[in-house]
């Protein structure tokens, strides 16, 4: 089967042999399922003399590697409107896979001969693609080693290619583009975040209003912002006023400040009073993360009532697994579920049948602390109530999901010291000073342990033992710190450092120390015996072990602690910075204690 690569540049002629050109596009005719090629774009001359004509497939005699014959009357040709030429539209231009969701790049184009049709299969988007066209790979009619090599092929078949815009210049692709806006809201988000800056508003723009709402929601918050700032006002103002309140809050919140109030007054009255109250609370806080579409009902309605009410409201409500019972001045007195409203009587008054037991968040509780919550009672939402006990939102059990990955993400940036976008994947970009900043703190803490082991110098002239103790020590040291700072990132960010759990914490984290110190201090000993046969020095090197890696246990433990009592938001490099301090300071604890022991026991 050939490729566009190795077409393009044929000698043209005629059927006397006359030259008529060189072959610089192929012409195909969208609609069908693998469309059927038109015709090909011919150039002769150079300069003043260049000329361009189209060559309508019917007129092509035969074709061989280098050449193509045609027949002479083609003067008059005219490729069609709706013609897509595949070097010019397709050929290094951006395509959406419609299989796999994705953005891909055109390297050469697959086509077929059937009878006396060519017909375009697909998309070649592999790496072979661009060995062929750089001449280091068989680039046209596969014998048995082309076909070899072309198992590395990777073809996007042409019923499932759709552009990224719908640009002059762009494939236009009716049918494709059908397809496009026919798939799931989260999975056109995808392509979307895939797409240039300049790109992602214009697919959005060819999405009808309620699918680009949902859409909208499911792209990342980074790249999200963006987007919105990018499109017409009247256009996301209708946008924001479809979507849940919860969601256009957090647009808006990710907005400009001007901006944000442009789009609040070209929304509707109610929906703009909604948001603006919840762009009222911190982002990370329960009340940040409700929603006000809830039902709530009053406690003196029948169970036939309130099912009446539900198939009224059920559309406009995040979740009807829950129904919220309020008395008159819409304080929350209990909860029903769905199951318990389908068991009842239909004449039952809710009131008495409701659960009194509730399980709520107040509306300033962190965001960690609702999800932990939610997960631990296996709740689907969580109502959110004020001071005064009113019922003013819930949480739902998809913005937990999106809580936790944030705060893994979080932990896993503090811990590993790499910093992580708000979508949850590693800086891209290698200028930015984050990632240079930990370089240098790493090498920073390199020379340092260098100049402490220059300080310590006579300790190792002294006692050998000592320097085959010092891996075991920095690796023992990094091992029981990295513990502890899990521990402190993870477990008491959830009880808001309160003194008594922080105790209990610190009391269980110091002994799990002390033992894993004397667990290796003890082997060091016995390893130092074997190597050096000197019961003074190993005995020494033992002892230094167990104070080195009990101070490194304790610093991984305290140093996040006292970072998070005074600053709020820790830096990224959480755990790179405390791996540099235990470094020194164990290495000094190590080499000071052993040192002095080695002197008291030689």
């Amino acid at each position: 089967m050939p490729y566009l690569s190795a077409m393009l540049g044929k000698r043209i002629e005629d059927a006397d042999g006359n030259p008529l050109g060189r072959l610089e596009d192929i012409v195909a005719l969208p609609g069908a399922r693998f469309p059927v090629v038109s015709g090909v774009m011919v150039h002769s001359g150079h300069g003043r003399n260049r000329r361009r004509f189209f060559v309508p497939w019917d007129k092509v005699s035969y074709q061989r590697a280098n050449l193509m014959v045609v027949q002479k009357n083609v003067e008059d040709s005219r490729p069609g409107p709706e013609d897509v030429f595949l070097a010019r539209d397709l050929l290094d231009k951006q395509i959406v896979d419609l299989d796999g969701y994705k953005i891909v790049r055109v390297n050469d184009i697959r086509l077929a001969s059937a009878g006396r049709e060519m017909r375009v299969l697909g998309a070649d988007v592999g790496l072979v693609a661009i060995l062929r066209r750089l001449g280091l790979a068989p680039s046209g009619y596969p014998g048995r080693r082309d076909r070899a090599v072309g198992r590395g092929d990777r073809i996007v078949p042409w019923n499932l290619v759709a552009p990224v815009s719908p640009m002059p210049h762009e494939v236009r692709l009716r049918v494709p583009y059908r397809k496009y806006l026919k798939i799931h809201p989260s999975d056109i988000a995808d392509i979307i975040e895939q797409l240039d800056i300049d790109q992602r508003a214009k697919v959005l723009a060819l999405i009808e209003d309620p699918k680009a709402a949902e859409v909208l929601t499911q792209i990342l918050p980074q790249i999200r912002s963006s987007v919105a700032e990018a499109m017409d006002d009247e256009r996301l103002s209708d946008l924001l006023e479809i979507m849940p309140p919860d969601e256009a809050a957090d647009i808006l919140g990710s907005l400009p400040r001007e901006k944000a109030l442009v789009l609040l007054s070209l929304m509707g009255i109610e929906e703009a009073s909604v948001v603006s109250e919840l762009l009222g609370y911190d982002a990370d806080t329960a009340g940040g993360r409700m929603t006000t579409e809830f039902v709530a009902l009053r406690n003196s309605m029948t169970v036939a009532e309130t099912i009446d009410l539900l198939r009224k409201k059920g559309a406009e409500a995040e979740t009807i697994y829950y129904v919220y019972v309020v008395d008159g001045e819409v304080h929350l007195s209990g909860v029903l579920s769905l199951r318990d409203l389908l068991r009842a009587r239909p004449d039952e008054i809710i009131g008495n049948i409701m659960k009194r037991d509730i399980i709520a968040a107040d509306i300033q509780d962190d965001q960690e602390l609702v999800a932990e919550r939610l997960s631990r009672y296996k709740l689907l939402a969580m109502p959110v109530l004020d001071v005064d006990h009113v019922l003013k939102g819930i949480v739902t059990v998809d913005d937990v999901i999106d809580v936790i990955r944030e705060e893994t993400v979080e932990d896993f940036s503090q811990l590993s010291g790499v910093p992580f976008e708000e979508q949850g994947t590693p800086i891209r970009d290698t200028l930015d000073p984050r990632r240079w900043a930990g370089t240098l703190l790493t090498f920073l803490g390199g020379i340092l342990a260098t100049a402490l082991f220059g300080i310590f110098r006579n300790e190792f002239v002294a006692a050998i033992a000592l320097v085959y103790l010092v891996p075991l020590a920095l690796r023992g040291a990094h091992d029981v710190s990295l513990w502890s700072v899990a521990v402190s990132v993870r477990d008491l960010r959830l009880v808001k450092l309160r003194d008594e759990k922080t105790r209990n914490v610190f009391a269980r984290e110091y002994t799990l120390t002390l033992a894993a110190a004397l667990l290796i201090s003890l082997f060091g000993f016995l390893a130092g015996m074997i190597w050096t046969r000197s019961i003074g020095s190993s005995l020494a090197g033992g002892i230094g072990l167990f104070v080195g890696i009990a101070v490194a246990g304790v610093l991984g433990f305290m140093i996040p602690l006292v970072i998070r009592r005074f600053v709020s938001e820790p830096a990224v490099g959480q755990g790179r910075l405390v791996g540099i301090i235990v470094m020194a300071v164990s290495i000094v604890s190590f080499l000071a204690v052993s040192g002095l022991l080695n002197g008291v026991f030689g």
